[in-house]
């Protein structure tokens, strides 16, 4: 049998169920429920995977291998990352969640703590961020190749700084998702967040391994 957690980490827990169920019930019907379950969908690792995979070889550019190598190598380490915690810490899921809208493909996914949609979606954030300049190049080359993409691209800064913008809104809106949608307690998804962060910044100075993406 599992013993307590020591008082000031209980009264912490104590905090943050309340605080989280506040605002659930609060605010979880501010957006319709579709909007948070294309959310949930979209930084799913079954879906961003292979997406981020397929787009290493449709776009073809040698300047975002560097992005791609990060990104990948990067969502693998999140998901080994996520799971360990969860199994180590155990947490269990806010008894408001509905689990028949909810797919665990793995036992890890039935614990709440951190939230792996909220650290995929900061990882992500994090690395377009800090790749912001070799997208930049990738945008001068596409819009060299001309073509339809190329006509889409305008100036390459401009488009640069939408998509980091958006990337980024995207992945605050997610996370807050977590907590409205009843997926998660607060403290769940802020570590999550902040796990996600470092992430980011370790495959960005590590994870470089464009050569084997070639």
């Amino acid at each position: 049998m599992a013993e307590p957690p020591p008082a000031l980490i209980q009264k912490v827990l104590t905090v943050d169920t309340k605080f989280s169920h506040y605002l659930h019930s609060k605010f979880h019907t501010l957006l319709p429920i579709f909007f948070h379950l294309i959310l949930e969908i979209s930084a799913d690792f079954r879906f961003s995977f292979p997406i981020s995979f397929s787009l290493l070889f449709t776009l073809s550019l040698p300047s975002l291998l560097p992005f791609f190598s990060s990104l990948l190598l990067g969502l693998l380490l999140d998901l080994a990352a996520v799971g360990l915690i969860k199994i180590l810490f155990r947490r269990p899921r806010p008894p408001y969640n509905h689990l028949s809208s909810m797919s665990t493909p793995v036992s890890a996914d039935h614990f709440s703590f951190p939230s792996g949609h909220s650290s995929r979606v900061s990882f992500v954030a994090a690395l377009v961020f800090l790749y912001k300049e070799a997208i930049e190049v990738a945008a001068v080359e596409v819009r060299e190749k001309g073509g339809v993409f190329g006509s889409w691209v305008g100036e390459e800064g401009k488009l640069v700084d939408v998509v980091v913008v958006g990337v980024c809104a995207w992945a605050v809106v997610t996370a807050i998702s977590r907590v409205l949608l009843g997926r998660h307690y607060f403290f769940d998804v802020f570590a999550g967040f902040c796990l996600g962060v470092i992430e980011g910044v370790f495959a960005f100075r590590v994870l470089r391994f464009e050569d084997l993406f070639r």
